[in-house]
């Protein structure tokens, strides 16, 4: 995801600072969230987690627009740095960032992409799954959402091995704004859904990662304060305002 202050998105290899993980967080149990997906990019003979992403159809995988440099996902993933037998590692055969998106814009507006995968997963068992996304027009007022990723806990920590977990309070886009008041570039709009609870963020590495709400995909994890200090609410693209160019793909 992008962070501001500088706000900046808060991916790992991506952004101008480190990977970071969810703050305020706990581990995740092994199959709680299997929509989830780790996006991995090359260096050298090794992979390294850069972003987040959910599986939204057995061949396509729904992420942040500024996370376009993986190359693979790995689904069934529960620890990073260990095989647990239920990882499916995927290459991708295509990146569609949505046409309007403009990570040089204030707000980074559009910060969505569907990475189409070269085959298909295989969603068999409880550690992959698809996740069904919000209908056009959900606003999940005053219901508490879930986030999840394998950022640090804080600008200076390592990357956590399992994946983490945090429930926030979904905000109203009028009180985001009013938060992100004074700070340059932290601009809110239609395309953007917010969550706010103090002490608890999103944070680099997270990027292009899951926020549920209801059980449907509300939101993908794209920009926040930088330091990730739990201060200010972490913003996400709003998954609802795209649903008919998510299935257009």
């Amino acid at each position: 995801m992008k962070l501001l202050l500088c706000i900046v998105v808060l991916a790992g290899l991506v952004a101008s600072e480190p990977s970071q993980r969810i703050v305020g967080g706990s581990d995740a149990y092994a199959g709680q969230f299997p929509w989830q997906v780790s996006l991995q990019r090359s260096s050298g003979s090794s992979w390294s987690h850069i972003c987040g992403g959910s599986l939204i159809a057995t061949n396509r995988v729904l992420t942040a627009a500024h996370c376009v440099t993986a190359t693979r996902v790995v689904l069934g993933n529960h620890r990073l740095n260990n095989v647990d037998g239920t990882e499916q590692t995927i290459y991708i055969s295509s990146i569609v960032n949505h046409p309007n998106y403009n990570g040089n814009a204030a707000g980074y507006p559009n910060d969505i992409s569907v990475l189409r995968l070269s085959s298909n997963a295989n969603t068999g068992s409880s550690a992959v799954s698809i996740i069904g996304l919000a209908p056009s027009g959900s606003s999940f007022a005053g219901q508490t959402c879930t986030i999840s990723g394998w950022g640090r806990t804080s600008g200076t920590s390592s990357l956590p091995n399992i994946l983490q977990h945090v429930a926030m309070g979904k905000i109203s886009n009028s009180d985001c704004s009013s938060r992100w008041s004074g700070i340059s570039g932290a601009t809110i709009n239609s395309g953007h859904i917010c969550v706010y609870q103090s002490g608890r963020s999103a944070c680099n590495g997270d990027s292009g990662g899951p926020m549920i709400c209801n059980n449907m995909l509300a939101g993908v994890t794209s920009w926040g304060i930088s330091g990730c200090s739990g201060n200010y609410p972490s913003v996400y693209t709003r998954v609802s305002q795209y649903v008919s160019w998510i299935n257009s793909i």
